[in-house]
């Protein structure tokens, strides 16, 4: 319970046609509130990282493709805690390296871990 109190957020790296973009995704308490961030305006990608209340601390992490004015849910991961014991400082972080693809074959490369 210690070790989540001093991770502040977390941090997704995503790749897209060969440009990084690193995404930084504060802790919260309201997860309607965490808007989905533009990659390359092919995907849309967001991760709610709820620390508070310990009972119902999660990370969530949303993947999405842009399609016709709308987003279409490609993948969701959910991770419980404990994050900090085994993630920081691991090479691909608590993700580990993800592919995701749309229905229109392009490929999103992902990675999340803890940022203190």
């Amino acid at each position: 319970m210690g070790c989540a109190r001093k991770v502040a957020a977390v941090a997704c790296t995503c790749s897209y046609g060969g440009v990084e973009q690193r995404l930084l995704f504060p802790a919260t308490r309201d997860p309607y509130a965490v808007k989905a961030v533009d990659v390359a305006g092919r995907f849309r990608f967001k991760a709610i990282y709820l620390r508070e209340p310990w009972r119902a601390a999660a990370i969530n992490i949303y993947t999405y493709h842009q399609a016709e004015g709308r987003d279409v849910l490609l993948q969701e991961g959910k991770y419980l805690p404990p994050f900090a014991a085994t993630t920081v400082g691991v090479r691909y972080g608590f993700t580990g390296r993800q592919l995701v693809y749309s229905p229109t074959e392009r490929e999103l490369e992902y990675w999340c871990e803890l940022s203190p």
